[in-house]
């Protein structure tokens, strides 16, 4: 007598070996490394309309601060970018694929092991191309020539933009091109027309002594023998003289190696120090 259990079944075998990756666990994962990318896209691909029109609208909000609103001028809105973006990267990429999905449907957590570095990737490359885009740009400071307003080794923000509609004033704090194509930050302290001249440190500019509680001195380290006396120098039109705030060992204006800076090789004003050695913020005046 056959078997009640068994009749009217078949069984089939195969020799294939099952998929280890349900497709819909793999689309989420797929959802998961592309919502970094673009914050909401992720989400769209695998048809949550509704989060992922809500995550890319926080994200073109976050742009909205670069430009044209140019909220990175001040260290409060570049902090509010950065944190803004590295926290909407991991959101974006831990909600698609996790959040509200039926467990068959998650992928294993382990992939949070690549994913969360990802968001914190894209989100620096976020920032970098969006305060790029908007005129601003980061320089490490490798030397002691601005210390102690500028500590070596510190990040400074840069405005690249200023001064299309605005012209550079005596105390602005400086990033030029010099001849050998490389990026200097000093201070500008001579104006085209004037004459400058150092005596003892002090300097004046026609005649009359400017103050400067910027100034520091460390002798003993100087690029020239001594730096504190020099001209008087008549600062031809277009140029500006340039000096570092440590004044014993900046290699500036006052070395016949540099001289006066053409006012056209500015490439923009030094807005504040954020991060360096101390992840110190401070505003440049």
């Amino acid at each position: 007598m056959a078997d009640p259990t068994t009749t009217g079944m078949s069984f089939v075998t195969s020799s294939a070996p099952p998929d280890p990756v349900p497709r819909k666990s793999g689309e989420m994962l797929l959802a998961g490394f592309v919502s970094p990318l673009v914050p909401g896209l992720g989400h769209l691909l695998v048809k949550r309309y509704l989060a992922g029109s809500v995550i890319l609208v926080l994200y073109c909000a976050l742009l909205l601060t670069c430009w044209p609103l140019r909220l990175p001028s001040q260290g409060a809105g570049m902090l509010v970018l950065i944190f803004g973006m590295i926290a909407l990267c991991i959101l974006a990429a831990v909600h698609a694929p996790y959040v509200h999905q039926r467990h068959d449907d998650k992928p294993s957590r382990w992939w949070l092991v690549l994913l969360v570095p990802l968001a914190l990737v894209a989100a620096a490359g976020h920032v970098h191309w969006a305060t790029l885009a908007a005129g601003f740009q980061a320089f490490s400071i490798p030397s002691v020539s601005m210390e102690k307003t500028v500590p070596q080794n510190s990040r400074v923000i840069v405005d690249r933009w200023y001064y299309d509609k605005r012209t550079p004033q005596r105390g602005d704090i400086v990033v030029f091109l010099n001849a050998d194509e490389i990026y200097v930050l000093k201070r500008l302290i001579g104006m085209p027309g004037e004459t400058i001249e150092g005596r003892k440190g002090v300097i004046f500019i026609d005649g009359k002594s400017i103050s400067e509680p910027y100034v520091i001195h460390s002798k003993g380290s100087g690029m020239e023998p001594d730096m504190d006396d020099f001209g008087p120098v008549k600062i031809p039109p277009g140029k500006m003289f340039l000096m570092g705030d440590n004044r014993d060992i900046s290699l500036d204006s006052r070395s016949s190696m540099v001289g006066p800076v053409d006012i056209a090789g500015l490439r923009g004003r030094a807005l504040y120090v954020l991060g360096g050695p101390r992840q110190e913020y401070k505003k440049l005046e």
